[in-house]
């Protein structure tokens, strides 16, 4: 049994909605169904641990209803799982480029897609909900607040480094990424 934990199947085809809700049932999860994304958009899909999702949906495409959710603050870590026959290498890498978690093409094994569910669902607990996350980052005595926005990080990155004095060589640059504590800096 997989703890009860909520999906919602978003395909067009009602037998193929029909097949994964039973099965998902049956290996322990609660599966609620609909048949467009604009019927799922009408859900509160914070509710849900995950969404199957097909691709080619009437009105808005799976695509698309993924692009949303991932803008969402309140869905962007739900996991998404594209369930299609849309099976080009091109349609894979684009549904994982616009943040699904896993891909799988039509017609498909009922028992791997509830096995997919659970791999995913395991790999995403890992993850914090945002209500859950770090205000604050703190190394020794240093804290930094990540909840406040800083105009010109540059600038209050230099008078850190001022007013930390000969730690502030602690307060090390990685290109591409921003600033981290360097514990293993040469203090002077």
């Amino acid at each position: 049994m997989e703890d009860n934990r909520r999906i919602l199947i978003v395909d067009d085809e009602q037998d193929i909605c029909e097949i994964l809700k039973v099965n998902l049932d049956n290996a322990g999860f609660s599966a609620d169904t609909v048949n467009s994304a604009e019927e799922a958009l009408m859900k509160d899909l914070t509710k849900y641990d995950l969404v199957l999702l097909d691709v080619m949906l009437e009105g808005m495409s799976g695509f698309k209803f993924a692009e949303i959710m991932r803008k969402n603050p309140l869905t962007a870590e739900i996991p998404i799982i594209f369930v299609t026959a849309r099976d080009t290498e091109d349609d894979t890498v684009h549904g994982l480029g616009i943040g699904g978690d896993d891909y799988i093409a039509k017609p498909f094994s009922v028992r791997e897609v509830v096995s997919r569910v659970g791999a995913v669902l395991r790999r995403a607990s890992g993850r914090k909900p945002k209500d859950e996350e770090e205000k604050s980052l703190s190394f020794k005595t240093l804290k930094i607040d990540l909840v406040s926005k800083a105009v010109t990080v540059d600038v209050n990155i230099t008078r850190l480094r001022k007013k930390t004095g000969r730690y502030g060589a602690c307060i090390a640059t990685r290109h591409g990424y921003g600033y981290y504590f360097d514990e293993n800096a040469e203090i002077h």
